[in-house]
């Protein structure tokens, strides 16, 4: 961009010099009008002189009558006292002074000459200025406008495509603007999302909590028959609860434990044992294959959730009879850590929205979970600088790969 700034710069300096010197090339530029009445006053005394001192002050007068048709602006006069610093002749035979005689327009006769470079130059220079001005400012003037549109409400605003440049410092800022504008409007969408979801599921067990103390007040003794379901229903708000403020701490990037070095496959293991403790009744199994050791240094119990959610994510899509396969590796970068069902799988358009809170997949299969688990370990691996993605499966079901380098918290846990 410096360089463009200079360009425009000597480009409109160059340009002046130019038809200054054109200017001088083509066009006949008499003298000022000054120097050419001086010259031919000069010129006249001089002449008139020598007339004077030949034929004394009546031959000067004859020899100025002859040539007063080519000298219209001057006029001969008597000097008596011989006063005028140029007065022709002696006192003794008595002076004669030339006199010019001036008009309004001599004095602005001699403005154009003198002032026509620099009004061109001047005029070159402003257009240039402007030009430039209105080049570096316009971008500005498009981000301006879609800040304003963004605080007035309208979130899906993009300047990108609107900046037309090539210029690469301005285009960059037009895509981050963009990027702020696309996350903001997520951020906004995902907040009224939330509330409605929220509220939404916490309705439904106040409303059975509120129906079941409606039937102990008119039948006392049913309170013991109803205190399971009311427990149940008072647990499941709890959980919504927990899970609630977890996400949000996650997003605000709050500390959640410590950070320590560890192995992640002994947390792996702890999850299979339960998920196949838990398949038993469809007869699901989990298993594990890959390396020995997942060594990496985070927070292990934010990644025993992460992992938790992922692999019950799993085993409830799973169909009766299924297979959950748990695959992990370890490189340079950091560990790879991958999990499959033969589940129905996810639609290609809800493949990256699964890991938004609450949303849940329409299909048969569908657990009676309030969708918070994907949310909240796509929050935590993101927090270790991580990446956690999904993928429908060639054969069938859902392959969920989660990807974490090593060392790189992208918030203190502390």
């Amino acid at each position: 961009m410096i360089v463009r700034v200079f360009g425009f710069i000597w480009g409109a300096t160059f340009l002046t010099l130019l038809l200054f010197s054109a200017l001088i090339y083509f066009v006949d530029l008499t003298p000022p009008e000054d120097v050419r009445r001086r010259t031919e006053t000069e010129l006249l005394i001089t002449d008139l002189g020598l007339v004077y001192d030949r034929l004394g002050p009546s031959g000067a007068r004859s020899h100025f009558e002859t040539i007063a048709s080519g000298h219209p602006q001057f006029r001969l006069e008597d000097d008596a006292a011989c006063t005028d610093p140029a007065a022709i002749g002696t006192s003794a035979q008595g002076c004669l002074r030339l006199v010019y005689l001036e008009s309004p327009g001599d004095r602005l006769s001699l403005a154009p000459p003198l002032l026509l470079p620099l009004f061109i130059g001047a005029l070159v220079s402003a257009v240039m200025a402007i030009f430039l001005s209105r080049r570096l400012t316009r971008p500005l003037r498009d981000v301006s406008q879609g800040l304003k549109a963004i605080a007035g409400g309208r979130l899906d605003t993009r300047i990108l495509e609107r900046l037309r440049t090539s210029n690469s410092e301005i285009r960059d800022l037009g895509r981050d603007f963009d990027l702020a504008a696309e996350r903001l409007q997520a951020l906004t969408e995902g907040r009224n999302r939330l509330f409605h979801d929220i509220s939404h599921e916490i309705r439904s067990p106040l409303a059975r909590l509120r129906a079941a103390v409606g039937l102990i007040e008119v039948n006392p003794a049913r309170g013991a028959a109803l205190a399971g379901r009311m427990e149940g229903d008072i647990a499941r708000l709890d959980r919504l609860v927990d899970e609630i403020l977890t996400l949000a701490r996650l997003d605000r990037g709050e500390p959640l434990g410590t950070v320590e070095a560890f192995d992640l496959l002994d947390i792996i293991e702890n999850i299979i044992s339960d998920a196949n403790f838990e398949g038993r009744e469809n007869e699901i199994s989990v298993r594990y294959r890959g390396d020995e050791k997942l060594e990496l240094t985070g927070n292990p119990e934010l990644l025993h959730r992460a992992c938790e959610n992922v692999v019950r994510n799993a085993l409830s899509y799973s169909p009766r009879g299924g297979i959950v396969s748990v695959t992990g590796s370890q490189n340079c970068d950091g560990i790879v850590l991958e999990v499959a069902d033969n589940g129905p799988g996810v639609p290609k358009s809800n493949l990256k929205t699964i890991f938004n809170p609450f949303v849940r997949v329409d299909t048969e299969t569908a657990p009676q979970g309030i969708g918070l688990g994907l949310a909240i370990a796509a929050s935590a691996v993101r927090s270790h600088g991580g990446e956690i993605t999904a993928l429908n499966r060639a054969q069938g079901g859902l392959l969920i790969r989660i990807a974490i380098p090593f060392g790189h918290l992208t918030h203190s846990v502390v």
